[in-house]
């Protein structure tokens, strides 16, 4: 049985290394007039190395502002943009599973933390207050098409994975594989509370169609926005072995409850014989790898390029002497290779194989391990309008020029003088909620000769993460207090920007209040708890959750809240169909007449919708200040062509207007209203008779 979605979860945002990442830092005082003296400059820190929980500093960009935009009379300053996804997608690197990889492991070399710290100068001197030091980003070494960035690229990982909870693949599902083929699934960990541990479930659909639920493996003590790869094929699996025949299956990521993280996908193994089957494993767009299956026809071409020199013959050589000697000889394997019919999701595995074309790092899976490929078909039609059975060729080469012959088998393995790793460094091991959990693990691994305890040579270090077979597992550390942090997270008490709106007749809904109390959270490096804390507020900060939790009032003209010096308050009960405008040009300073100042429009009315300055707010939001300007008031409602609408608005919790209209065809009404002064709580109450 499939486990149950976790679902209280609030998934944290990162930046996508291979699309577009620019940094804005603001322009100084717009008064200032000698501006030929200012200079912008951008350190960028990152980590000293993988999981080094210390920033040093990669770089100082320095920039200059944008001239000034003069644009219907207004001077619009820019500031500065510094564009940074090739610089730092450059210091981030994939991790190709290792050959024929049967546990999972972790990838800490796919995402890195960024700090960014802006500084401006006039004639190269610092302006005060204009050093800050930016909340550390995320950054992941994946790409979304231009398409999708421009709608997803600020969203993707905090909201559409939040709703797909997909691994890091855009391969359709139902997948059919073979029985030895190599099969990775990617997931990233951006999920918090981080779980305690990650499991690898399956289901198992056998040809008799009985299931059956098994385990295959966890890992424990994984970290935040860190990548897991999950070996998925049958033979990773453990399926080739069952005591019955495999017909499908289903695999997904849980918890250490079983509460599922992941999607779930389906594998189809083919029962079927085939006269040739080749793997192609290659870098996807979203940081994974995946495994394309080959069953077409296929060739393979060797390719040789001589340089040859012309040596002068002796007097009296003999007849078997070469005139022409061979200077260089090098070779070249091509492979040309059909994908075979393409039978389930032909259209989007058509389209999914633009992936191929595009990307990095590709491999051919052979039985001696993973060698490295170039694909030289650089064309690929994507679609095909009543096409029946479709499939594709494409050609490669071996990267690794060819020199000599030989067809050996594999090599065993041969005796060396003896190694191992010892650790390095000391990283704390988190609970969910970012504290210590009074254990800790080395960061790094060094390799050394275990004979006489020396460095190995060449000096060889690498990280310390789950998955490798030379891990050092995480340790019990004497003096550690469990639930302690030195960056504990700092106190949130907020309201909602949303207004419960599902409340009954007579009722309104107003904000909710979301405390989370100071320490929640903890961190290993200033902001890092206070990060978790705001990404908790904004998982709340949704009108599903006020919807759920929030509180109606059963006499919302009644309603007390706190506001400005100076404003009034808007509240409604149906804002999507009662806004308020505020027309200066009838205000005693401002001015359609001849001579006076023009006093700009404010309010949420939809016609100020696109506009700004103070006051202009969104059409269809509640619980809103508004300064007390007398004169001009209006509001406007709406409603279906030719209905009756019935609009009371109250001052204080006192009826001031009762106002009956039966639209037009257009369904809107705009009227003026009493003017508010400084203190009162307005309520309109919009019906439909």
């Amino acid at each position: 049985m499939i486990d149950t979605l976790k679902t209280d979860l609030t998934f944290l945002p990162l930046h996508l290394g291979r699309n577009r990442i620019e940094h804005n830092i603001e322009p100084v005082d717009p008064t200032l007039e000698d501006r030929s003296g200012l200079r912008y400059y951008l350190d960028i820190y990152i980590p000293a190395y993988r999981q080094s929980p210390e920033l040093e500093r990669l770089l100082k960009l320095p920039g200059a502002e944008k001239p000034p935009l003069l644009k219907g009379g207004a001077s619009i300053f820019e500031g500065a943009f510094f564009r940074l996804d090739e610089l730092l997608n450059d210091a981030l690197e994939r991790t190709k599973p290792e050959f024929k990889q049967e546990g999972m492991s972790v990838i800490v070399s796919l995402t890195m933390p960024v700090e960014l710290r802006e500084s401006i100068e006039n004639n190269g001197i610092v302006i005060p207050g204009s050093e800050i030091t930016r909340p550390k980003i995320w950054i992941i070494k994946a790409g979304l098409n231009e398409e999708d960035f421009a709608g997803w690229g600020d969203q993707f990982f905090d909201k559409y994975l939040l709703e797909t909870r997909s691994f890091l693949t855009s391969q359709p599902d139902g997948k059919v594989i073979g029985s030895q083929q190599e099969e990775y699934l990617y997931f990233l960990l951006n999920q918090s509370p981080a779980p305690a541990s990650v499991k690898r479930r399956i289901e198992v659909t056998f040809e008799d169609l009985s299931t059956q639920t098994l385990d295959k493996g966890s890992l424990e003590g994984v970290g935040l926005y860190q990548v897991i790869c999950a070996p998925m094929g049958p033979q990773a699996l453990g399926l080739n072995s069952l005591p019955k025949r495999v017909r499908s299956y289903k695999v997904w990521l849980s918890n250490q409850a079983n509460e599922r993280l992941s999607e779930v996908r389906t594998y189809r193994i083919d029962p079927r014989y085939r006269q040739q089957e080749r793997f192609i494993l290659f870098s996807n767009s979203r940081g994974g790898w995946d495994t394309l299956r080959l069953i077409g026809e296929g060739s393979e071409t060797l390719k040789t390029s001589r340089t040859l020199a012309e040596v002068d013959r002796p007097l009296g050589a003999a007849l078997d002497f070469p005139e022409i000697k061979i200077v260089n000889l090098t070779g070249e394997r091509e492979l040309t290779v059909s994908t075979g019919w393409i039978e389930r999701n032909a259209k989007q595995t058509l389209a999914y194989l633009d992936e191929l074309l595009l990307s990095e790092e590709l491999y051919i899976v052979t039985d001696k391990g993973h060698f490295p490929l170039d694909i030289t078909t650089n064309s690929l039609l994507d679609s095909e309008d009543s096409a029946d059975l479709i499939s594709r060729t494409f050609t490669f080469k071996r990267t690794t020029p060819v020199q000599n012959f030989s067809a050996l088998p594999a090599a065993p393995l041969s005796a060396a003088r003896p190694t191992s790793w010892r650790g390095l460094g000391l990283v704390y091991m988190l609970d969910s909620l970012g504290k210590r959990n009074g254990r800790g693990r080395p960061i790094r691994l060094q390799k050394y000769y275990t004979d006489d305890n020396s460095l190995y040579k060449p000096r060889t270090e690498k990280p310390n993460i789950q998955g490798d077979p030379d891990f050092i597992a995480d340790f019990l550390l004497p003096g550690g207090v469990t639930g302690s942090t030195p960056y504990p997270s700092a106190a949130i008490t907020r309201e909602t920007t949303y207004s419960r709106n599902n409340c009954g007749v007579d009722m309104v809904g107003g904000p909710l209040t979301i405390s989370i109390p100071a320490g929640k959270y903890g961190g290993e490096a200033p902001g890092d708890a206070d990060a978790l804390a705001e990404a908790e507020y904004k998982a709340k900060n949704t009108q599903a959750y006020v919807n759920q939790y929030g509180t109606c009032t059963s006499a919302p003209e009644l309603y007390q809240v706190a506001i400005p010096s100076g404003h009034w308050h808007f509240r409604a009960n149906d804002p999507s169909r009662v806004t308020v405008h505020w027309w200066g040009g009838y205000a005693p300073t401002g001015a359609t007449n001849h001579m006076g100042t023009i006093v700009p429009d404010i309010g949420n009315i939809w016609f100020l919708q696109g506009q700004t300055g103070p006051y202009i707010l969104p059409a269809g939001a509640n619980d809103l200040n508004f300064p007390a300007l007398s004169n001009d008031w209006r509001f406007a409602i709406k409603g279906p062509a030719f209905s009756t609408l019935n609009l009371k608005i109250y001052r204080n919790g006192t009826l001031i207007l009762n106002y009956t209209h039966t639209t037009d065809r257009e369904g809107y009404d705009y009227q003026s209203f009493p003017p508010p002064a400084n203190g009162d709580l307005f309520y309109f109450k919009l019906t439909t008779l």
